[in-house]
């Protein structure tokens, strides 16, 4: 006669289970079955929750040491007919009878900033509910309590439970905007292969068997009454761009970024195609940085000839790129800041304002610019006026040089500080050659 009530003696568990007493006290102490306490206050035997009992004879319990971790991912991974999980696992398996050890679960109410870190941990393997949409398993849908149903190593999950203050499971105070989540910890070795986000279908239908829900249950059993027919399925692996997309600024961005069009390019040939060439300019300008490069060393980089440089410096003239220009020193070119952009520059530098030239020095920075190559005599007899002291300050500045017949010219940084790109944007004289110094001096 089988024995009645709520609980059972170990004799009483040995007879139901058809196993030694010894078995029964191995599998209370691996917590497979539970000891309840007794009301009799002379009684010191064990008393076993025979609910326990039952739910232990129907998993298929059977003689020998009660699985191990390892043990029960093997067999889950050769199950789910998914070729990462089971090349992953497979060294793991000696003997695998049963699954119930495979994780602990641990039930939290996590308010909603701690839920979306938790929905964007690289390491969180959904199952059960939080499979349901990709599964197709729609009866799930609304009908379930927990809003994440997931593995987490033990450690990710301790360090939760340090976040929310230890408060898991379903004591204490709950906040009303915090989400319940079903959290199973792993222990041990992590099963799943790098970047998986989703159980394979058998696993997460073996976790919906532990819900109270009756509809959850019946998916998971028809899922593993199944699974001989089962054609398998491969463990979802995030990319990188699905885990940048999970992160909270780049993911952002490239969510911005998804409407925009197609970065815009130049695949034309640089020998015949001019926006090519310029583009070409572009790229060899920006690799030598403030060095600059030569026409001649341009050349032979990008193989132009001397028309074709100088139809893509034309073109870069009309085209020049945002926030930059290209700016030409006689044969030299240079990729610089556009004059418009140079006070932002300054204020990041921190550098001080530079002291303004004096009126005279002006002057005689004008002249040279539009007279280049010119003597300090021919200065002079421009400005009606000595001009050393200006000379001396224009050179001192490097605003201006000597050539090699040691005549004054205008320098690069002349171009800096004017604002152009080369020599011919200087503004205009008049024609009058009767007028032209006149204007020059007025120009300064």
């Amino acid at each position: 006669m089988a024995p009645t009530g709520e609980t059972l003696s170990v004799r009483e568990a040995a007879t139901l289970l058809g196993r030694d007493r010894t078995r029964v006290y191995a599998l209370i102490r691996s917590g497979d079955l539970a000891v309840v306490p007794d009301g009799a206050a002379d009684s010191t035997s064990l008393r076993i929750d025979r609910s326990s009992v039952e739910r232990w004879a129907a998993a298929g319990g059977s003689s020998g040491r009660p699985l191990t971790a390892g043990h029960a991912w093997a067999l889950i991974a050769l199950a789910s007919g998914d070729a990462a999980l089971r090349d992953r696992c497979l060294g793991l398996l000696e003997l695998a009878p049963r699954l119930r050890r495979r994780a602990s679960v641990t039930v939290l109410h996590l308010p909603p900033p701690l839920l979306t870190a938790l929905d964007r941990d690289a390491s969180l393997v959904r199952t059960g509910v939080s499979a349901a949409g990709p599964y197709g398993w729609q009866e799930l849908g609304a009908a379930q309590v927990w809003a994440v149903d997931a593995y987490l190593p033990l450690a990710a999950v301790h360090l939760l439970l340090e976040q929310v203050g230890g408060a898991g499971g379903e004591s204490g105070a709950v906040d009303a905007s915090a989400w319940p989540v079903l959290l199973r910890a792993v222990d041990g070795p992590w099963p799943f292969p790098a970047h998986s986000q989703l159980v394979p279908q058998p696993l997460a239908a073996l976790d919906l068997l532990e819900y109270p829900d009756a509809a959850a249950r019946r998916i998971g059993r028809e899922v593993l009454r199944a699974l001989a027919d089962t054609t398998s399925t491969t463990v979802a692996r995030r990319t990188a761009r699905a885990r940048t997309l999970h992160g909270p600024l780049v993911g952002k961005l490239l969510g911005a970024a998804a409407g925009r069009g197609p970065r815009p390019s130049v695949a034309g040939d640089p020998r015949t195609d001019t926006p090519a060439a310029a583009a070409h300019i572009v790229g060899v300008l920006w690799a030598g940085a403030s060095q600059g490069a030569t026409v001649k060393e341009l050349r032979a980089a990008i193989g132009l000839t001397r028309e074709r440089l100088e139809a893509a410096y034309a073109y870069l003239l009309d085209h020049p790129p945002v926030g930059l220009a290209i700016q030409r020193h006689r044969d030299e070119l240079f990729l610089v800041a556009a004059p418009e952009v140079a006070v932002s520059i300054e204020r990041h530098l921190g550098n001080p304002r530079p002291v303004p030239l004096s009126r005279a020095a002006t002057e005689v920075l004008a002249i040279i610019a539009y007279k280049q190559p010119i003597t300090r005599t021919g200065i002079e007899t421009i400005r009606g006026t000595a001009s050393d002291s200006a000379l001396d300050t224009l050179l001192a500045r490097g605003l201006v040089q000597f050539d090699e017949a040691h005549l004054f010219t205008t320098t690069r940084a002349f171009l800096d500080v004017a604002g152009l790109r080369d020599l011919a944007d200087l503004p205009p004289l008049v024609a009058d050659d009767d007028t032209q110094d006149e204007g020059l001096v007025a120009a300064g």
